[in-house]
C-alpha cells in the first residue's frame, strides 16, 4: 500500500483532462481530472497517491482533505 501524502491543487487544464498538484516537498505531481476534481478548484487541500506511470509519477486516488 502506497503511503498517503498531502498536497495543493496548483494548476488544472480542463480542455486537455490534467492537473497538478504540489506536495508538502515542493514536488510537482500531476493527475488526470475526473468529474469530482474539475469541481474543486486550484487551491484545494487533497490527499492523494503516487505511482509511476509511463511518463513519471502521477497522483492517484486523490481526495480533498
Amino acid at each position: 500500500m502506497n503511503k498517503v501524502r498531502k498536497g495543493q491543487i496548483v494548476d488544472l487544464d480542463l480542455s486537455n483532462g490534467l492537473g497538478v498538484i504540489i506536495d508538502e516537498n515542493g514536488q510537482d505531481i500531476p493527475f488526470e481530472l475526473n468529474e469530482k476534481l474539475a469541481e474543486v478548484g486550484i487551491n484545494a487541500e487533497v490527499n492523494f497517491q503516487i505511482e509511476l506511470g509511463q511518463k513519471g509519477l502521477r497522483a492517484v486516488e486523490i481526495e480533498l482533505n
